[in-house]
C-alpha cells in the first residue's frame, strides 16, 4: 500500500472523527441542524486532538506536563463552546447538558495526572487515566448519536402503537 494510505489509516485510528461521520451525514440529510452542530463541534475538537497528538508528544517527550495541560484546555474549550451554543439555542440543551456531564471528568483527570506524576511522584492515575479517558470519549460519541437514537425509538413507538380501543378483558 502507498505510504499515504497507511498514514490515513493511522490517523483514523487515533481519531474518533471516523465514528462521527455517519452521524454527520444522517443529521445533515434529516436537516437536524441542532444535532449536526453538536456533532460537528465535537468532531472538530476530536480532529484537532488527533492532529496535534504526535507533535505534542514529541514536544513533551521528557517533561510530560504540557500534553496534559493542552488536552485539559481542549476539553474545557469544547465544554465552553458547547455551553455557549446550548445557551444560544444552537444545539439541543439536553444534549449540551449531557455532554457537559460526560466530559467534565476529562479535564479533571488530565490535571490529576499532572499532579500525580510530578507533584506527588506517584502513579495512582495510570490505571484511571487509561480506563476512564477512552470511556469518556466513547460516551461523548454516544451523546452525539442520542438525537438519532431518540428519533428511532420515537418512530418505533409510532409504528407499533395501536390507536384502537382495546377489548375488555375476559372474565
Amino acid at each position: 500500500m502507498p505510504l499515504w494510505v497507511d498514514k490515513v489509516i493511522t490517523f483514523l485510528e487515533l481519531s474518533w472523527v471516523l465514528f462521527l461521520i455517519p452521524a454527520i451525514v444522517v443529521f445533515y440529510l434529516r436537516k437536524d441542524f441542532l444535532a449536526l452542530r453538536f456533532v460537528c463541534v465535537t468532531g472538530v475538537f476530536f480532529l484537532f486532538g488527533a492532529l496535534i497528538y504526535d507533535s505534542l508528544k514529541e514536544f513533551d517527550k521528557d517533561i510530560y506536563i504540557y500534553r496534559y495541560l493542552v488536552w485539559a484546555f481542549n476539553d474545557i474549550a469544547w465544554m465552553a463552546l458547547i455551553a455557549y451554543l446550548g445557551i444560544k439555542d444552537k444545539v439541543y440543551l439536553w444534549q449540551c447538558v449531557l455532554g457537559q456531564l460526560v466530559v467534565i471528568m476529562a479535564p479533571i483527570l488530565q490535571l490529576f495526572r499532572v499532579v500525580d506524576r510530578h507533584l506527588w511522584d506517584l502513579s495512582y492515575s495510570t490505571l484511571m487515566y487509561k480506563t476512564l479517558l477512552p470511556l469518556i470519549n466513547t460516551l461523548t460519541v454516544v451523546v452525539c448519536y442520542l438525537p438519532l437514537i431518540y428519533i428511532v425509538i420515537k418512530n418505533n413507538k409510532t409504528v407499533t402503537g395501536n390507536n384502537h380501543k382495546k377489548a375488555p378483558p375476559l372474565k
